[in-house]
C-alpha cells in the first residue's frame, strides 16, 4: 500500500530541484488477503486520479464519514468530518494543483487496520511541490476507507540536513 493516499492538496511550498533526499526503501507488509492487499493499493491510485479529474467528490468518497485530514495548510491544522475534506480537496482542484506522482515508502496492515505512508510530487500553478503522507485507513461494511490522513511539504530551506553526527 504505498497503498495508502495522498493529499496533495495545499502542497504550495517549493524546493529547489537540487537538494538531495534520502529515501528509505519501501518496505511494504501485504494483509492476509490478496483481494485486501489490491484494495488498500487502489486507493492510491483512485486518489491521484479522482484529484487530477477535478473530482473532489470522488476523493472524498475514499474517506470515512468521520474521517480527518491534517494538513499545515489549513488554518487549524485540522479538517473533518468528509464533508469538509471535500472541499477542501475542491481547493486544490480549484486552484489546478496536480499530482504527478505518489510512491509508497512503507505500509502496514492488520485484520482491518492498515497505514501507509507515501511520498507524492504535485505540481501546483507553475510550482514543483513535494510532500508525505501518513494515511491511517480501516476496513469498515467490507470496504477499506480512510479514517485519518496528514499531509506534510517538508521546507528544505529550514529543515535539518543530514542526521549525520557532525565533529566540532
Amino acid at each position: 500500500m504505498k497503498a495508502a493516499v495522498i493529499c496533495i492538496i495545499g502542497a504550495c511550498l517549493v524546493f529547489p530541484i537540487g537538494i538531495a533526499i534520502s529515501t528509505p526503501k519501501a518496505e511494504v507488509r501485504e494483509c492476509n488477503s490478496p483481494a485486501d492487499d489490491q484494495a488498500i493499493s487502489a486507493i492510491s491510485g483512485a486518489w491521484k486520479e479522482g484529484y487530477n479529474r477535478g473530482d473532489a467528490a470522488r476523493v472524498a468518497s475514499l474517506y470515512s464519514d468521520d474521517a480527518y485530514y491534517l494538513t499545515q495548510h489549513f488554518v487549524s491544522g485540522i479538517v473533518h468530518p468528509r464533508d469538509q475534506i471535500q472541499a477542501y480537496v475542491q481547493r486544490g482542484v480549484d486552484a489546478h494543483y496536480r499530482v504527478d506522482s505518489i510512491e509508497a515508502v512503507h505500509s502496514v496492515c492488520s485484520e482491518d487496520f492498515a497505514y501507509a505512508i507515501t511520498r507524492y510530487r504535485s505540481t501546483n500553478g507553475e510550482q514543483k511541490a513535494m510532500g508525505v503522507n501518513l494515511v491511517v485507513l480501516r476496513k469498515i461494511g467490507g470496504k477499506w476507507v480512510i479514517v485519518a490522513h496528514e499531509s506534510a511539504v517538508p521546507d528544505p530551506a529550514n529543515s535539518i540536513q543530514s542526521l549525520t553526527p557532525t565533529r566540532d
